[in-house]
């Protein structure tokens, strides 16, 4: 893990934190320090320590694991940053005590010392400890889970209940192309007004970012109005932007085939180079199976029936598709990352959130 995908990692985390853990709403806006580095005691770096900086002023920190196995966030709190308390008891009790001779250690929950020499450091509360010769830690996790300590209210976070996982690169958008056109399909494929509303619909569009994960030349301005153009019609969306589920599906594995029809008709940009394979699963069902792709970096839509609101909307989603990024588990809590159609950022659902809903897996063939 470099300092640059820590930093995006924690800046993701001030963002989760500020929303859903109580006292932590001020860190919304907060900005983070460059890392300090801890290391395991047999040299190898084990963490990121950002101090979170609220109006310019320390609030905090963030611990992020340095290595990718281990789970991304490791711990946070609102006290001072434990780097800070190593380095003044440092510079108090050892003799020619610097940063650059001594590495700050970090081995689990609240193993921060300062490494002194043969197999000693000395922790965070100045005592000076045996420094453990092997150290095991969990590679697999479902959910996180908080503990607050007494150390400045620091949470720890167990290496064996969290889960947290962002797919970078897929789009987030929505239909920007005006409708009520007399021109008819294929012909108004592109940014040119559509036959339909000026609404595209949900279903065509959180597709739409999913395929063009898979196809890079199709995220520009005229290949993604095509792009969810063409899906409007494979899956039979109504002039509204209104899409049945047992479309959806059909509609994805009719893509490729589509795209080689209208190339023959009209003059396109880019085309569609790969055929795709979809399936539907129940939410609940098909929990599991999510995670998996998510894992292995497969974007997915969620279709929703009676959808809640993203965590930082108060609109409810209500009868909805949108495409699944990511997720972040606390605790009883999951949450869906979303590009939601409505706008080009990531939004946080909570698992459940909604009457009925259905996972749509898409993998190119």
């Amino acid at each position: 893990m470099t300092p640059a995908e820590a930093k995006l990692i924690a800046q993701r985390h001030l963002q989760w934190a500020s929303s859903n853990v109580p006292g932590f709403e001020d860190w919304k806006r907060a900005k983070l320090s460059q890392p300090v580095i801890y290391y395991f005691p047999n040299g190898t770096k084990s963490a990121y320590e950002f101090t979170v900086l609220v109006n310019g002023k320390p609030d905090g920190f963030i611990l992020v694991a340095a290595q990718r196995y281990m789970p991304p966030i490791l711990e946070f709190g609102k006290g001072e940053a434990p780097s800070k308390r190593l380095g003044r008891i440092g510079r108090a009790r050892v003799r020619g005590f610097s940063v650059e001779k001594h590495r700050l250690l970090y081995y689990g929950a609240l193993s921060y010392s300062v490494e002194l020499d043969k197999g000693k450091a000395m922790d965070i509360h100045g005592r000076q400890i045996s420094v453990p010769k092997e150290i095991s830690l969990a590679r697999s996790y479902t959910t996180m889970s908080l503990e607050r300590e007494g150390i400045d209210n620091i949470y720890t976070v167990s290496t064996s209940t969290y889960a947290e996982k962002h797919i970078s690169n897929v789009p987030a958008w929505t239909t920007t192309d005006p409708g009520s056109s007399s021109t008819s399909y294929p012909y108004n494929v592109g940014p040119k007004e559509d036959p339909w509303s000026w609404w595209d619909g949900c279903a065509p569009i959180a597709a739409s970012m999913v395929i063009a994960y898979y196809e890079p030349q199709l995220q520009d301005s005229w290949d993604r109005e095509a792009l969810i153009d063409v899906l409007h019609h494979t899956m039979n969306t109504d002039e509204n932007g209104g899409t049945q589920i047992s479309d959806v599906v059909p509609g994805i594995k009719n893509l490729y085939e589509e795209y080689q029809y209208i190339s023959s008709k009209i003059s396109l940009n880019n085309v569609v180079q790969h055929d795709y394979n979809a399936w539907l699963e129940s939410s609940s069902e098909g929990f599991y199976d999510a995670v998996s792709d998510i894992n292995n970096n497969h974007p997915l839509v969620l279709l929703m029936i009676g959808g809640g609101s993203a965590l930082d909307r108060t609109q409810n989603y209500g009868n909805h598709a949108v495409t699944v990024v990511g997720y972040v588990g606390y605790s009883s809590s999951f949450y869906w990352e979303i590009h939601d159609t409505w706008d080009n950022k990531s939004h946080y659902i909570a698992d459940g959130n909604w009457k009925e809903a259905w996972f749509v897996f898409v993998h190119r063939r």
